[in-house]
């Protein structure tokens, strides 16, 4: 009995894998480095820091996604996304440093998302609601704006989520909404970003408790859209449509936030390097004062 609690202990599920016939989602023994590494460590979260994903991380990100998406994501996938990523693509996740030897310490990923740079195009209106849809264009403002965003595709205009995830041994510690608060504050900054969506399998219904907890609405549900193990499962679309208001009130910040740096900088740099620069123009002249009476 003993032992079968040792086993079971060691099997993990995402609910972004889908029911089975008997009601129950698929488990799998851990593959990722972080489960072993953090055995037996009590993680304190107000030493969690969040930061972009680098290429070193990546093969841990690949073992991280087979435990908890049913999607095979090839190497390009990450290849793209973090190795040769030019700007289209960002990330934010969780690290959590522990000491691994001596004078060792070794950052372990406890959770991540990974985004992608979109336009606002004709796929975009597809997979929302008309009323959404209205909302985007009238936001837009001008109807020369509009057109530019979809037809000319010179501008980015929303995030979209490709993978979030937390760890098991991390879950309800707030980190999942840390990240995307973090996206939302991230991306709300750029002018022409109008907001953060993502799709999900119909029946995690976890998750989606989860990203309506944090402000985002289903706005659609597209059919057959998964394929997994050669079957087709629905998922529901889930948005977060930036407000003016909202837009607004991050660029008073922003600009606040500049203008007490600017004030910073001023008064601890600037005046006592011109103070400097007049205390030594000052000295100098006197020199050359007493110099000139030195030859008189």
């Amino acid at each position: 009995m003993r032992e079968e609690e040792e086993e079971t202990d060691l099997l993990l599920y995402s609910e972004s894998f889908p029911l089975n016939e008997k009601k129950e989602r698929k488990k799998m023994k851990p593959i990722a480095e972080c489960h072993k590494l953090l055995k037996d460590v009590k993680i304190d979260p107000s030493q969690i820091i969040y930061k972009p994903l680098t290429p070193e991380n990546v093969e841990e990100v690949k073992k991280l996604h087979q435990e908890w998406f049913p999607v095979n994501y090839k190497d390009e996938f990450f290849e793209q996304t973090i190795i040769n990523n030019h700007g289209q693509y960002f990330s934010v996740a969780a690290f959590y440093s522990i000491q691994t030897g001596e004078n060792e310490n070794k950052e372990v990923i406890l959770g991540l998302i990974i985004c992608q740079w979109v336009y606002v195009d004709p796929y975009f209106f597809k997979i929302t609601n008309k009323k959404l849809a209205k909302e985007i264009t009238d936001y837009l403002n001008f109807e020369e704006e509009a057109k530019l965003f979809l037809y000319h595709r010179k501008f980015y205009d929303a995030v979209y989520i490709m993978s979030l995830g937390v760890i098991d041994e991390c879950r309800r510690m707030g980190i999942a909404t840390s990240m995307l608060k973090s996206i939302f504050n991230y991306s709300i900054y750029y002018e022409l970003c109008i907001g953060v969506f993502l799709t999900v399998i119909t029946d995690n219904y976890s998750g989606k408790k989860f990203y309506e907890k944090n402000g985002m609405v289903c706005v659609n549900n597209i059919k057959d859209f998964y394929v997994i193990e050669d079957k087709k499962y629905d998922s529901d679309v889930y948005v977060k449509l930036f407000t003016r208001k909202e837009k607004d009130l991050r660029n008073k910040q922003a600009e606040s936030y500049l203008t007490f740096k600017q004030k910073l900088y001023k008064k601890l740099i600037l005046r006592p390097f011109y103070f400097l620069i007049k205390l030594y123009m000052l000295i100098f002249w006197l020199q050359c004062c007493r110099n000139s009476i030195k030859t008189e």
